[in-house]
């Protein structure tokens, strides 16, 4: 429907399972209203172009005219949504300790990925594991905004273009003859 030109929300719910072996909760989310979403579109409506959307079965009618739900009760309940009202305590409860420990754990791991690449810069050399206690060395091309490194692996006198994607285990070194 989006790539047809519709805006779409379906309001959702929040409910929650637990794990069959561990018994850990998992927060699932399913529809509010089994069956319906609201679209948001300009102008006039090509109905028979929404029919052909997979999974439309129709449009709710009411007196002969697809029924217009005003902007403001469409944000409302959208709002509602964000705010948590239609789910229960337990749900919301889950749902902030989540934020919480993930939020907390992406800083911390935010911090030490920026301390880290902090100190690579292009043209500098790192070593990086590779099989068993093996370490391979590799000149540093780019840092990515995704927080990789692209490099070049420098192997028996070849060089091979490669990205690092765990900072972590990447050792900074002045040179070549350092590695080695």
């Amino acid at each position: 429907m989006r790539r047809r030109g519709f805006g779409v929300h379906i309001p959702r719910v929040g409910c929650i399972r637990y794990h069959h072996r561990t018994g850990k909760p998992i927060l699932k989310r399913r529809p509010a209203l089994v069956g319906y979403l609201f679209l948001r579109f300009k102008g006039p409506v090509n109905w028979y172009v929404l029919r052909q959307c997979q999974g439309v079965k129709g449009v709710l009618y009411v007196d002969g005219h697809p029924f217009a739900m005003s902007q403001p009760d469409v944000v409302a309940i959208i709002r509602a949504q964000r705010a948590m009202r239609y789910e229960s305590p337990e749900v919301r409860a889950l749902r902030r300790e989540l934020r919480r420990s993930s939020k907390g754990r992406q800083s911390v791991e935010n911090a030490s990925r920026s301390a880290k690449l902090s100190g690579m810069q292009p043209g500098k050399y790192v070593t990086a594991p590779m099989t068993g206690a093996e370490r391979v060395l590799a000149r540093i091309e780019a840092i990515t905004k995704k927080g990789t490194v692209k490099g070049v692996l420098l192997s028996e006198g070849h060089e091979m273009p490669v990205e690092f994607t765990d900072v972590d285990n990447l050792e900074l070194v002045d040179g070549p003859r350092e590695a080695a």
